[in-house]
C-alpha cells in the first residue's frame, strides 16, 4: 500500500475545520456542521467565518491562520476564487487533507483556477478531495464531511458496502435509493475533478477494512489503467468484488482507423473486455447498485450457477428460468431423489422437475413451503434458490415469510426472494424479510441479476491467478520507421510468430528466381509504406503457376501502384507462398490510452469487417486466456470442425494470440498491429501469417 495516500486521517479525523460555516444549517455551508452533531461526531469542530464569534455552541474564527489546532480535515465551502487563499492557510497551519465543496473550476471552463490550486496543494503537500463534490460520509465512526440533504436522518447502521463516485449529485442520489431498498453502506465516497485524490486511491484504502463486502464505483473518466487494475487486481485477493458504473463508454474514435483493429477496439469494446478479463461486474443504472448491494449484503456467496426456482406462480417460475438463462446460469432438472421429497407437498397439476411450481395451494399445508424448501436446499445438485411469492397475503404471507427467515439461517446457500406483491397487502412482510437480511426484489429480472453477479463471482476467485512474465528487448527499432508488410512480418517471425515463405525482389529476374525457389503457386505483391491496404489498390496477384504469369502480373500490379499513389515509395515486390488451405482469422493490437495494448483476435479476411466477430483482452494473455478467446467466437465451431469439417490447429492459433500479445508489451513504438489474414491450418499443422500491418507510435 506503500504507493497509495493513507487517508486515515481522512477518514477518521481527530479535528475538522468548516471555512464557510453558516448559520442556516439546512444550507451547503451550514450542513456539515448539522452533519456532525447528528452523527455525534466525538472530534474537534472548528467553524471559520468572520461573520460570527460564535456558531450552534462552538467558537468560530476569522481565517485557518486563527485556528487553536492543526485539523485533520478542513472543509471549504466559499465561493471558487477564495479557495487558492484558504489553501495557503492550510499549507500554513499544516492541513493535510481539504474537502472542496466549491464549484467554477475546471468544470465551468477555468482551468487556470484548478491549475492554481492545484500547484499550491502540491507545494505544501496537501491532498484535496474534490473540488466540485459532495464530500464523503465514514459511516461506522459517524465522520460525514459532506453537505449531502441525503444524510439529513437518523443516523445510519453502518453495512458492508463501499461506494465511490466522480459524481457528487448521482452518487448521494443514488445511494439515498440504496438506503431507501434496505441497503446499509460503510462509506460513500465523492470526488468530484478529483484534482488530486481519484476514486481508485479513495478504493484501495477502503478494500483494506475487513467489513467491506463489496466495492461499488462510478466512473467518468480514468488515467492510469494500471493503477485501477491493480486495486481490482488487490480486492479480488481480499475476495471483495468490484462492481463498475463506467459512463461514457458508447464515445466513437475520435481518428479514422488505419487498421481493422483499431475499427474493432473502441471505447466501449476495452472497457467491456478488461471488466470481462478482471472480474469486474459492470453495471449501468441506479437498481444495478441497490440489486448488488442487497445481495452482497448478505455473507452467503455461490459456489456454482446452478439456481432451484421455488415458486407459486408457475408463469412466473417460467419467466425466471428465460430470465437465468439469458444472465448464464443454470436451472436443473432435479434429481429423483430430490422430486420425491417435494411430490407430497404438491399438488398433482404442479411441477417438481424445476423450476418447481409449488402453485399457490402450497398455502394449505403449513409443511408445505419449508418442506419444498428444505428439498431443493438439502440438494447437492443446487447451488442458489430463488423463491418467488406472487399475492400471498394475511396469515398464509405470514408464514411463509417465518419460513423463509428460518431456511435462510440455517443454511449456507445463497436464498433470494422475489415477491410480487403490493405495498397495501406486503409490506409487512417485505419490511420483515428485510429485516432479517434475506435479499428481497419486487422484480424478476432484477433477482436473476442478482443471482448471476453470486454465480460469476464465483468464477473469478476460482479462477487462479498466473503472473505472465515477458522478457526480451525490442527489435522495432532494428526496422524502418514507415514499415511495410515484408517489415512488419519480419517482425513478427523475431518474436517466433510463423509467417509465409517470402522474399522482397527488386527486379522482375529476382522475381521469377524467388518463385522457383519458393515453389508455384506464389503471390506477388508491391511494398510501399504509403499504400496500407493493398488489396484496394490492386497490387496484389494471387496464385500466380508459371513464369509467364509472374511476367504479366510484375508489370501489372507496379503500374496499379502508381496510379493509386503516384509519390509512393516503392520498397520492391513481395514474392510470397501462396496458402490455399486453412481458415483466414485475424490478430490485432491496439494501443489503448488507458489500458495499454489490447490484444483482438478473430475470423479474418472480409470476415472481420463484414461480422467484427472478436474477442479481446488487456496484453500481456497466456496460451490459456488465449484459448479462452478462442472459444468466445461464434465462428469457432468452423475452427473445431463443425459438419464434417476439418478440425484447425487451435492450439497453434492460441501460441500466436499469446506471442503477439507479450510482443506488444515489449515493443514500445507499437502503435497498432493487424494481422490479417493468419492462415490456422488442419490441426498438428500450424499456422501461417500472410499478411501484416504494423503503425508505430508518431515521433515527437
Amino acid at each position: 500500500m506503500s504507493s497509495y495516500v493513507d487517508l486515515e486521517r481522512l477518514f477518521r479525523p481527530k479535528n475538522i475545520a468548516i471555512v464557510g460555516a453558516s448559520s442556516n444549517l439546512d444550507s451547503i455551508s451550514g450542513r456539515p456542521l448539522k452533519l456532525l452533531n447528528r452523527y455525534n461526531y466525538k472530534g474537534g469542530i472548528f467553524p471559520v467565518n468572520p461573520k460570527y464569534n460564535s456558531l450552534h455552541g462552538f467558537a468560530c474564527y476569522p481565517d485557518v491562520r486563527s485556528l487553536p489546532v492543526s485539523p485533520d480535515v478542513v472543509i471549504i465551502g466559499v465561493r471558487a476564487s477564495l479557495v487558492p487563499d484558504i489553501l495557503e492557510q492550510c499549507g500554513e497551519k499544516g492541513v493535510p487533507f481539504v474537502v472542496i465543496f466549491s464549484s467554477g473550476f475546471a468544470e465551468a471552463d477555468d482551468p487556470y483556477l484548478q491549475d492554481k490550486i492545484v500547484s499550491i496543494a502540491k507545494k505544501w503537500n496537501i491532498h484535496i478531495v474534490g473540488p466540485n463534490c459532495q464530500g464523503l460520509v465514514n459511516f461506522v465512526d459517524g465522520v460525514p464531511l459532506s453537505f449531502s440533504a441525503s444524510l439529513d436522518c437518523e443516523p445510519l447502521k453502518p453495512g458492508n458496502i463501499a461506494y465511490v463516485s466522480q459524481s457528487g449529485a448521482f452518487g448521494f442520489a443514488s445511494f439515498a435509493l440504496s438506503v431507501d431498498s434496505g441497503v446499509n453502506f460503510r462509506y460513500v465516497v465523492t470526488t468530484g475533478n478529483q484534482v488530486d485524490l481519484d476514486v481508485v486511491d479513495f478504493g484501495r484504502y477502503i478494500i483494506e477494512d475487513k467489513e467491506v463486502k463489496l466495492l461499488i464505483l462510478y466512473l467518468e473518466g480514468l488515467e492510469d489503467g494500471s493503477k485501477f487494475l491493480d486495486l481490482v487486481q488487490r480486492a479480488r485477493e481480499r475476495e471483495i468484488p468490484v462492481a463498475v458504473l463506467k459512463v461514457g463508454k458508447s464515445e466513437v474514435a475520435k481518428e479514422a482507423a488505419k487498421s481493422h483493429t483499431a475499427a474493432l477496439t473502441g471505447d466501449k469494446a476495452v472497457w467491456d473486455a478488461v471488466f470481462k478479463q478482471y472480474g469486474v461486474i459492470s453495471i449501468s443504472d441506479v437498481e444495478d447498485i441497490i440489486d448488488l448491494g442487497t445481495i452482497f449484503s448478505s455473507p452467503k456467496r455461490a459456489t456454482g450457477k446452478k439456481v432451484a426456482v421455488l415458486t407459486t406462480s408457475g408463469g412466473a417460475g417460467i419467466i425466471m428460468t428465460d430470465l437465468l438463462d439469458d444472465f448464464g446460469l443454470k436451472v436443473p432438472i432435479l434429481s429423483p431423489e430430490t422430486q420425491e421429497k417435494i411430490k407430497p407437498y404438491i399438488p398433482p397439476f404442479g411441477s417438481c422437475l424445476n423450476p418447481i411450481d409449488m402453485t399457490a395451494q402450497v398455502i394449505n399445508d403449513p409443511k408445505g413451503f419449508p418442506g419444498c424448501l428444505d428439498a431443493v436446499l438439502e440438494c447437492p445438485d443446487i447451488d442458489m434458490v430463488t423463491v418467488i411469492i406472487s399475492m400471498i397475503t394475511g396469515e398464509s404471507g405470514r408464514h411463509m415469510t417465518e419460513d423463509l427467515i428460518a431456511a435462510n439461517k440455517r443454511t449456507i446457500k445463497p436464498i433470494n426472494c422475489s415477491w410480487l406483491i403490493d405495498n397495501k397487502h406486503g409490506e409487512a412482510f417485505l419490511k420483515q424479510l428485510k429485516a432479517e437480511g434475506v435479499p428481497l426484489f419486487q422484480s424478476l429480472r432484477r433477482s436473476a441479476f442478482a443471482l448471476s453477479a453470486l454465480g460469476k463471482w464465483n468464477e473469478v476467485l476460482s479462477k487462479p491467478t498466473t503472473e505472465i512474465i515477458v522478457k526480451g528487448s525490442p527489435y522495432l527499432p532494428n526496422l524502418p520507421f514507415m514499415m511495410t508488410e515484408y517489415d512488419s512480418k519480419r517482425l513478427l517471425a523475431y518474436w517466433g510468430v510463423p509467417v509465409t515463405k517470402e522474399r522482397l525482389c527488386l527486379s522482375l529476374e529476382e522475381a521469377l528466381d524467388a518463385s522457383e525457389e519458393i515453389g508455384y503457386p506464389v503471390t506477388l505483391k508491391v511494398m510501399s509504406p504509403q499504400i496500407l491496404h493493398k488489396t484496394e489498390a490492386g497490387v496484389v496477384a494471387l496464385n500466380l503457376n508459371n513464369e509467364e504469369q509472374i511476367r504479366n502480373a510484375y508489370g501489372r500490379i507496379l503500374e496499379n501502384a502508381g496510379r493509386h499513389c503516384p509519390d509512393a515509395q516503392i520498397e520492391g515486390v513481395l514474392v510470397q507462398e501462396m496458402v490455399s488451405d486453412g481458415l483466414e482469422c485475424m490478430i490485432g493490437i491496439k494501443r489503448d490510452p488507458i489500458f495499454g495494448p489490447i490484444i483482438v483476435v478473430g475470423l479474418g479476411g472480409i470476415y472481420v469487417e463484414v461480422l467484427k466477430d472478436v474477442a479481446m483482452r488487456r496484453a500481456p494473455i497466456d496460451e490459456d486466456t488465449a484459448y479462452e478467446m478462442i472459444r468466445e467466437l461464434k465462428g469457432y465451431p468452423l475452427l473445431a470442425g463443425a459438419r464434417g469439417q476439418k478440425r484447425r490447429d487451435i492450439k497453434a492459433l492460441a501460441e500466436a494470440v499469446s506471442l503477439v500479445s507479450k510482443l506488444a508489451c515489449i515493443e514500445n513504438e507499437l502503435e497498432e498491429l493487424d494481422v490479417n489474414p493468419i492462415f490456422v491450418l488442419d490441426e498438428g499443422k500450424g499456422v501461417l501469417v500472410a499478411d501484416a500491418l504494423v503503425l508505430r507510435k508518431a515521433r515527437e
